[in-house]
Parts: C-alpha cells; structure tokens; sequence
C-alpha cells in the first residue's frame, strides 16, 4: 500500500505541476474548496432529497471519491512546505497509510459525507471520514488505486487533446468521457502496463 501511495503521490504532483509549474505555493489554489463542491455533487449522485424518490447511484459516487482522493492529495502535499517534493511524497504516503490500514467500520453514508465536507469547508483533512465513505459504498483500496490511474491518465488525455483552449470533445458517441475510462478499466488489467493501456484505449474510443 504504501509504494502505491507513493506512486499516486508523485503522480498526482506531475499532473498539478504540468498546469502550474508553481502549483505547490500557489495560494490561489483551493484544494480544500475542491473537495466541497466534489463532495456535494457526490452527496447528490447518492441521493439526499426526502421529499421525492431517488436511487443512489454507487459507480458515480465512486467516481467522485477519485475527484476527491486528487484534491485530498493535493492538499496533503501541500502540508509539508518545508520539505522537498521527494519528502513530501514519502510524508504523506506515511499519513495516508496509517489512516487506510485503521479499521473503519461503515456507517451511514449521508452523514460520513457531510463531516468530510464540512471539515474541508474549515481546510481540515478528512482522513477518516474519507475512508469511512469508501466503506459505505464498497469502495476498497485497491479499487481506488485503479480509478485514480485511469482518471489521472484521462487528466492527461484531455489535456493533450484540447481541453485548455476548449477544443475537448467531452461528449463521445453518445457517452460521457467517464463512461468510456470505464469501460477500458472494467477491462484491463491492474499491471505496471495499466497507464499506457489505458491512454490507448480511450485514443483508440476519441473520436478523430
């Protein structure tokens, strides 16, 4: 657990430094604001309306706990200023470790998701809440690794397909980008070879 830690770590600080060079003193960068507005649209995905029936829907949920697990790592880094990017990663894989290997019961979802918003609200790091909404809705640490892969790849896939100047077709055949990661990692293997797998499937699906 902890390598792969380590590896999300340092890849999640190559993809924040490809858009800003700058990115780790960037004070204009609210990563702790980026949990909240993902973990309301999560809250919403799952369903929180009493007065109208609603059926959660788990695999969107799951998706926005990768969203999250970006900006949760964004914002871990950025807790060890005084250390080189090196330390910082293997700082807070040692943090991150701890808290997934801690026995964390499921509760209920709704009110697991409000207390990891409501400390981000106050730029505090959600370390158990976090875990503990992964075990609401089945979502273990091997999974997390693999979505957050294949999202970080995305990342990169819009980036070198348009996505700054608008040029991004998010839309393909019919289908969301997301669904079609999906379907590349519902049929992949988690191997070293996972990332470049990935890329070439969603390059293969983009339309040309």
């Amino acid at each position: 657990m902890n390598a792969q830690l380590r590896q999300m770590f340092s890849m999640q600080n190559k993809l924040n430094a490809a858009i800003n060079a700058n990115w780790i003193s960037d004070p204009s960068q609210d990563w702790h604001c980026a949990i909240v507005v993902e973990g309301a649209e999560m809250i919403d995905h799952h369903g929180w309306k009493w007065w109208k029936h609603q059926t959660p829907d788990i695999e969107q949920v799951q998706l926005e706990l990768v969203d999250i697990w970006h900006f949760l790592m964004s914002a871990e880094l950025k807790r060890h200023p005084q250390l080189s990017i090196e330390q910082a990663i293997e700082a807070s894989a040692d943090v991150w470790t701890e808290h997934f290997n801690a026995s964390q019961q499921a509760g209920e979802f709704l009110p697991l998701a409000k207390a990891l918003v409501g400390k981000s609200a106050v730029n505090e790091m959600a370390y158990t809440e976090f875990c503990q909404v992964m075990a609401t809705v089945d979502f273990d640490f091997d999974a997390l690794y693999k979505w957050y892969i294949g999202k970080n790849v995305l990342n990169y896939f819009r980036q070198d397909h348009g996505y700054k100047d608008g040029s991004y077709i998010k839309v393909w055949h019919g289908r969301e980008d997301n669904e079609h990661l999906a379907d590349a990692l519902n049929k992949l293997t988690c191997d070293e070879a996972l990332a470049d797998n990935v890329y070439k499937a969603l390059s293969d699906a983009y339309p040309s």
